[in-house]
């Protein structure tokens, strides 16, 4: 097993707070079905608007206006959200979404900006950690061209990491595979002397296809994750300056 040499970080929901409460909080004001949104979400594939967005491709306005009409597309959502249900043994009666619902995209994508700016102390002190022992660090983000972090979290962003690797500035998400393999070449390392964290399933499965030890962080919990890092170092020694 090969040492690690670098750690790799998603932003939003493991630097800072999950976009997801924000989705989660307004799931719950709403009326709609717990976790809905993110269905509607990710059922169009690399084709959706919001992958589309991350990609740098289109702009706020058409993602906006593109988003509106894939959120507001109650049959299929509702389908996709029934078989999503079902994958998982629950109540598919569960999925009926209220006939006057409407999401406002605007406020639903503030919601999520919004829960995504305070950072997670305990892993912005586990970067610092990681620098002062020799580590390589980078921050691998799904993010927005137009819409990039405010000026604080930028500034701490630059601070912490020695690359971050954007979708939006580079034309690729995750989980595409060449994402990831784009940040090792900055990092100047082999996937495999890398952990990688993340708080969706998803990408945390992509990086393991490339090797990666990948360390999930769940909302309210991301002190296990921090301790996971530490033992996964511990156990596959550690580059000293």
């Amino acid at each position: 097993m090969e040492r690690i040499r670098a750690v790799i970080f998603d932003v939003g929901g493991v630097v800072v707070g999950s976009p997801f409460v924000g989705i989660a909080a307004y799931e719950r004001e709403h009326g709609l079905p717990a976790n809905y949104v993110n269905v509607a979400l990710s059922r169009r594939g690399a084709a959706g608007a919001f992958q589309r967005y991350e990609r740098g491709e289109i702009g706020y306005d058409e993602f906006a206006a593109q988003w509106a009409v894939e959120l507001n597309d109650k049959e299929a959502n509702s389908a996709a959200y029934r078989a999503y249900l079902e994958r998982r043994g629950a109540d598919a009666g569960a999925a009926a979404v209220p006939p006057e619902a409407h999401i406002d995209v605007e406020e639903l994508f503030a919601r999520m900006m919004d829960a995504a700016r305070t950072p997670n102390a305990c892993v912005v002190d586990l970067v610092r950690w990681l620098r002062g022992r020799g580590y390589r660090v980078a921050a691998l983000t799904n993010n927005f061209k137009d819409r990039r972090p405010d000026a604080g979290l930028a500034a701490l962003l630059g601070d912490l990491f020695d690359e971050v690797v954007e979708s939006s500035a580079v034309g690729l998400r995750k989980p595409d595979p060449a994402f990831y393999l784009l940040a090792c070449r900055r990092l100047g390392i082999r996937p495999s002397e890398a952990v990688f964290l993340d708080d969706i399933g998803a990408n945390l499965r992509a990086a393991e296809r490339l090797g990666m030890a990948a360390v999930r962080v769940r909302v309210g919990h991301e002190p296990a994750a921090v301790a996971e890092v530490r033992r996964l170092v511990a156990a596959r020694g550690a580059p000293r300056l």
